[in-house]
């Protein structure tokens, strides 16, 4: 098919073999690419029950349909079971890694386990299992200096300390500054032994209308590289954003606690602070086709130390403002070592913002965390806590693994440990936008930003929260099309600029409701492989109990920032209802799949149904 290869490869590393297989063109009609092909792939080969960090799991690297073709389509989707919440769990990341291994494969297959560590070298369309014991236990901007002396025009996948130790925390670090940074990712591949995937150029796959593709190309590009009313974006990127949050009530100040901060505060972690660092970019990580080019690099100097980085929101938020710390020069640090060490900073910091709330109520001190711990803003601990979960020593071998299986395992806290399934929020408390809570809970992963936001409503007190599920589906299906095309969320594409795209590339007519059906196919199959697992959505499709408590200060819907259980529960029955799922227990219905024309998997549908019922004692 045009705009692919049809081509997929596949490593066992417990054999050291390498296949390479035929992706047929129904499967790329029904399913795309990136985030829709990897969870076809996971779905039909990591059966329920797996140990994610077994050999049985497996991983997968797809870029999507229009990786690398189209303005700001660098994205790589890394798909596996998660090692933190067991779901079928997926992470996009940038840069060029993306783009290279179009050129080469549709998907990237990664089974088994390695005897010793090995990285994979992807060039002319073969993969290579190479010798890596000279990587191991080295961090990740080390390693790709040594990788880059050998191979200066790859790019590359690589885990840091953290994976290596199987952090459930563990993320996947691309050429330094990207990451595929959610469901502990990076700890599968360490689990295999895999310390980096790296890739060459390959041949951009042909399309269909290459003159009319061109021209479009173009329109496209200068339109998002000139126009005004993108101007914030090109400036700033997403670090302004915690000016954003803290005025709507959804900031996670000092582990949530503080939904919203004022102004004056929440700018010592903002875009015109950031700016005052600000450094050209250089050759590896900036984005050549991008016509926004929001990520910045910054250079600061802490404790002597000077480094730099390229610092996003959610990194900045969750490292500074949900630790208490207000410090940028610090969280930029703190960002650069979790690159470096492999973890995740979403998920790290609110481990760690955690912890210090346990430091402030007295429910924790010197004597279990083995050094004194001040609390909010205690940027040595914060240091300190980031290597020693990499480590997997002291208290790090505790928090490596995440918030809720640190509560659990010391028996206390776990009333404000922020998480959805197991999954460490994002920086955004959904109690400025009522709605929001139920795409954190709802969404395949388990706390995700990147599920689908609904509208606010705009005025205060204006109506039930089901209003806006809709708006929430809309924008869920639009956020599983990006991933699935490869596009990054930040270019402003209308999804009929994106269909007329996909049209032209493929040779093959794509409309927003053909698009729209084969998100909501995919959303169902992973809730379908979820329930037979062990996901039992009316007890697990919820929030955790921080989100329950009223904030007052924040001017949010109504001044307050406030969530009301039986508007939250009418609002998820509206969601499974408008989702074709079953009203009151949420799982996808055979109908549904039959409907939206998979019908394969009626017979899974109809079980999952009949597994959850069983649960709840129906």
């Amino acid at each position: 098919m045009y705009g692919y290869h049809n081509r997929i490869a596949r490593v066992n590393l417990s054999r050291g073999k390498v296949t390479y297989e035929k992706l047929d063109d129904e499967t790329i009609r029904r399913f795309i690419g990136g985030k829709g092909l990897g969870y076809y792939i996971i779905y039909r080969e990591v059966p329920p029950g797996t140990d994610p960090l077994s050999p049985a799991n497996k991983l997968v690297f797809a870029p999507g349909g229009m990786t690398g073709l189209v303005p700001g389509s660098s994205k790589v989707i890394a798909m596996s079971k998660s090692p933190e919440t067991g779901l079928i769990s997926d992470s996009s990341g940038g840069d060029a890694f993306g783009p290279k291994l179009k050129g080469h494969f549709d998907a990237l297959i990664i089974e088994g386990k390695a005897e010793k560590p090995v990285y994979l070298y992807i060039h002319d369309g073969e993969v290579e299992i190479i010798d890596a014991e000279d990587l191991w236990g080295r961090g990740t901007y080390e390693v790709a200096k040594e990788i880059w002396k050998e191979h200066p025009k790859a790019s590359m996948a690589m885990i840091g300390p953290a994976g290596e130790k199987t952090a459930r925390i563990a993320n996947i670090i691309y050429d330094t500054e990207r990451a595929s940074g959610r469901g502990g990712l990076g700890a599968v591949l360490g689990s295999k032994k895999v310390k980096a995937v790296v890739v060459e150029p390959g041949q951009k796959p042909n399309v269909a209308h290459p003159e009319e593709f061109q021209r479009l190309w173009k329109e496209f590009y200068s339109e998002f590289a000139t126009n005004p009313k993108y101007g914030h974006t090109r400036n700033y990127g997403t670090t302004d954003a915690l000016r954003s949050s803290a005025s709507l009530g959804m900031s996670p100040a000092y582990n949530f606690s503080r939904p919203y901060i004022p102004d004056e505060l929440a700018s010592k972690l903002a875009g015109d602070e950031v700016k005052k660092y600000e450094i050209e970019p250089e050759w590896f990580v900036h984005g050549k086709s991008c016509p926004i080019k929001c990520a910045r690099y910054v250079e600061v100097e802490y404790k002597g130390r000077k480094i730099r980085v390229k610092p996003e929101y959610e990194s900045i938020a969750m490292l500074g403002a949900a630790t208490g710390v207000f410090n940028f020069q610090a969280v930029a640090y703190f960002n650069w070592l979790a690159n470096n060490l492999g973890l995740d900073s979403i998920a790290a910091g609110a481990t760690i913002a955690w912890l210090f709330e346990m430091v402030e109520r007295g429910l924790i001190g010197e004597n279990e965390i083995g050094f004194p711990v001040k609390g909010w803003g205690d940027e040595e601990a914060e240091e300190k806590i980031l290597k020693l979960m990499a480590e997997r020593k002291g208290i790090g071998a505790i928090l490596a693994d995440g918030v809720k299986r640190a509560c659990e395992r010391l028996g206390r806290g776990c009333e404000f440990a922020v998480h959805v399934k197991g999954m460490e929020s994002p920086a955004w408390d959904p109690r400025g936008r009522r709605t929001y809570a139920l795409s954190y809970a709802t969404a395949d992963v388990g706390a995700s930003h990147l599920r689908g936001w609904p509208r606010p409503h705009q005025l205060p007190n204006q109506g039930p929260a089901k209003e806006l599920v809709p708006s929430l589906i809309e924008g869920r299906d639009e956020s599983y099309i990006t991933d699935m095309l490869g596009v990054c969320k930040f270019i402003p594409y209308k999804m009929e600029d994106l269909a007329r795209l996909y049209s032209i590339v493929t040779g093959e007519e794509w409309t927003v409701e053909r698009l729209r059906k084969v998100a909501q196919a995919v959303e169902s199959i992973a809730r379908i492989h979820d329930a037979l697992d062990w996901i039992t959505p009316p007890y697990d499709d919820t929030i955790p109990p921080r989100w329950w408590e009223p904030e007052p200060e924040g001017p949010a819907e109504g001044n307050a920032a406030f969530i009301d259980y039986s508007d939250f529960l009418e609002a998820r029955r509206e969601f499974y209802r408008l989702r074709g799922w079953h009203e009151e227990l949420g799982v996808p219905l055979p109908e549904t799949m039959k409907e939206l024309g998979y019908p394969e998997f009626n017979d899974d549908a109809g079980r999952a149904l009949e597994v959850v019922k069983k649960r709840m004692g129906l």
